[in-house]
């Protein structure tokens, strides 16, 4: 299509330049420090490897710039590496091998790959993926999701039973019924009559919600549960604007995208010190993950979710939302460009992607710009953002 996608000026290409050299400098830096050079912090190159000009011409000095050099060489690779995933799926192992194949022609020593290699951490991966260590507020979330994620018509008593068993969904009932958003003419105290003052399914969109933001607030990602809500406000409005999947599926997908990085907060703290380094030296969120991880978010938490009892076709979509060409339906795509209008920056830019996803959806930029979320009848999830 001749749109935007294809007009891509000098400044967005020395962007993507700039881009790629602050990712390659903090894999630099990482790799660095693990084959015991000095870290490179700051000065001119010499001195930020911790030389004096006295020392420039020192057999020492001399190496150390070298093996700096071939590092750099390495971290260029790996990111073309990852910046290629983008037009067809490779796992890290594939990448690793690729990169060290390479090290000969580029001028680097082979055996640097292997602190890559040794970068990963195996074993949380498993740990997280059972969602094993989240907070004590998942296992209502499990419960609530396996009763309330199916699309059909609920009954007001069927919901107040199950608002009744926990606290937490009763009194958010209460609170939002008793709000601004609805005003009711009297304070409203029960829980059966809060449902059905606000509405069934205004009832069940403020349950799904508030089951699950004390997970995140628990880990102290509230900024994450914003942009969750969002997701679910922008992801609904695009299931009624395309017809893609149930009249629900957008606002669930929303909720529970992300619940993967929720999952990694519960990862050793020397790895998600190690992922907190690269993402605020310029590396997305999902290119860290990937290289600790061999996967990212999304895969994450698609494997809890379906230890949750989710529908197949809403784990694939979760799975996917950061590699929709990945996956065999649509709703990946639409989560993708869910994340792409918000300007999520949790993975790298891809115009080939976005392009992908609005030819899978029937969509156009145009379209998504003319999507209108406060129109959604989703205003009761803004009181738990």
């Amino acid at each position: 299509m001749g749109s935007r996608l294809h007009r891509v000026d000098q400044g967005d290409v020395d962007s993507a330049i700039l881009a790629h050299c602050r990712r390659v400098a903090a894999l630099a830096m990482e790799i660095g420090r693990m084959a015991g050079l000095p870290a490179p912090f700051a000065g001119p190159a010499w001195d930020a490897m911790g030389g004096s000009q006295e020392d420039h011409g020192s057999p020492d000095g001399l190496r150390q710039v070298e093996e700096l050099a071939g590092i750099v060489r390495l971290c260029s690779l790996l990111d073309q590496q990852f910046e290629s995933l983008q037009f067809g799926y490779k796992d890290l192992e594939t990448i690793f091998d690729a990169v060290r194949a390479l090290a000969g022609h580029e001028g680097f020593d082979p055996s640097l790959v292997e602190h890559f290699r040794r970068m990963r951490c195996r074993e949380v991966p498993r740990q997280i993926r059972r969602g094993e260590g989240l907070p004590v507020e998942a296992r209502a979330a499990r419960e609530v999701f396996r009763l309330l994620g199916r699309d059909r018509d609920y009954e007001v008593r069927e919901l107040a039973l199950m608002a009744l068993r926990d606290p937490v969904l009763a009194g958010s009932l209460i609170r939002v019924a008793n709000s601004s958003l609805y005003s009711p003419a009297s304070k409203l105290s029960v829980v059966g009559q809060a449902i059905s003052y606000i509405g069934t399914v205004e009832a069940r969109k403020v349950m799904l919600a508030a089951v699950l933001r004390p997970m995140f607030a628990s880990a102290g990602l509230t900024r994450l549960w914003s942009h969750s809500v969002s997701a679910a406000q922008f992801g609904s409005a695009l299931i009624g604007q395309t017809g893609i999947g149930g009249a629900e599926e957008g606002l669930i997908l929303g909720l529970v995208h992300d619940i993967g990085s929720l999952a990694i907060q519960f990862a050793p703290r020397e790895t998600r010190e190690f992922s907190a380094r690269l993402v605020e030296r310029g590396c997305p969120a999902t290119y860290a993950e990937r290289l600790l991880f061999g996967c990212d978010h999304g895969e994450i938490g698609a494997d809890i979710l379906d230890r949750w009892g989710f529908p197949a076709h809403l784990t694939e979509a979760v799975r996917y939302h950061h590699q929709p060409e990945r996956s065999s339906g649509a709703l990946a795509a639409l989560a993708y460009l869910m994340e792409f209008w918000q300007g999520s920056d949790e993975d790298l830019p891809s115009f080939h992607r976005v392009e992908h996803c609005l030819a899978r959806t029937g969509l156009t930029l145009e379209a998504l710009a003319e999507i209108r979320t406060e129109d959604s009848q989703l205003k009761t999830l803004r009181s738990f953002a």
